[in-house]
């Protein structure tokens, strides 16, 4: 397969020459690249059947379908690995999320617990009780009735030949072993596990790997003061753009793809 050729967008916080250094003046910028499909990978993360939250659910179930679900065969098309990242538990649910895993992953023997903080501490039990967050006893009964039915969502069914990860180590193996260095983002929640998982954002650029989310291919978990315009979604994309690295979107993937 020919490399693809993309141009992916990321956001300044510098200026030109003779431009005031001012915040009003950052804007985004583009890069125009020359990519080898077989060093690129797509990793789909925590792309869920069920959800608690209906209206988060009902983006990311449209999402999953309109944009995901394409890109991810143009990616098979194109030599391009694809990865699933739905979280251990559900990962373990497929067959192929052994092929990369480690004695430790597969065999259960527990990593060595942090001496510090204090595990009272971690946990906000005992006497740090006080510092933990209220307990929403709603999503803990959800968590606890559904999470054994939650799975891939049947649009992104894993292929024999897809890749499933259930921890960032995992993720890891499998790239070193098959030469990926750039990893394309998409899934759920913009704000939460796609950057903050073991396998997000934040812990792969901390490798080193080339990293490219998918923008329209995300959704955060909103709040009531920022649902009606997406604003934690737009946030999120801005701090990948600004600190992790760059964007595109899947229209730009499949017809760099197909090209």
């Amino acid at each position: 397969m020919s490399e693809i050729s993309l141009r992916v967008r990321y956001q300044r916080h510098a200026v030109d020459e003779g431009v005031e250094y001012v915040e009003p003046n950052f804007h985004h910028a583009f890069a125009d690249w020359q990519l080898d499909p077989a060093e690129a990978g797509l990793v789909m993360v925590d792309c869920w059947s069920i959800h608690p939250i209906v209206t988060h659910q009902e983006r990311a179930a449209r999402i999953c379908a309109e944009l995901i679900a394409p890109v991810a065969e143009a990616c098979r098309q194109a030599g391009v690995a694809v990865i699933h990242a739905p979280s251990p538990g559900q990962a373990k649910l497929y067959e192929q999320w052994t092929k990369y895993a480690s004695d430790a992953e597969l065999f259960g023997a527990a990593p060595e617990p942090p001496t510090w903080p204090p595990e009272e501490f971690r946990t906000k039990e005992g006497d740090y009780a006080q510092f933990a967050k209220m307990p929403e006893p709603l999503s803990k009964r959800w968590v606890e009735a559904e999470l054994e039915n939650r799975r891939i969502i049947d649009c992104l069914e894993p292929r024999p030949n897809d890749f499933v990860v259930a921890t960032g180590e995992q993720l890891h193996r499998l790239c070193r072993h098959n030469g990926i260095v750039h990893l394309f983002y998409c899934g759920f929640a913009a704000n939460m596990c796609v950057p903050g998982r073991d396998y997000g954002m934040r812990a792969m650029q901390r490798r080193g790997y080339n990293l490219i989310l998918l923008r329209d291919c995300t959704t955060a978990i909103e709040a009531s003061h920022t649902y009606e315009d997406l604003a934690i979604t737009e946030a999120s994309i801005l701090e990948v753009e600004m600190t992790l690295g760059f964007t595109t979107t899947a229209g730009d993937l499949i017809a760099a793809c197909a090209g």
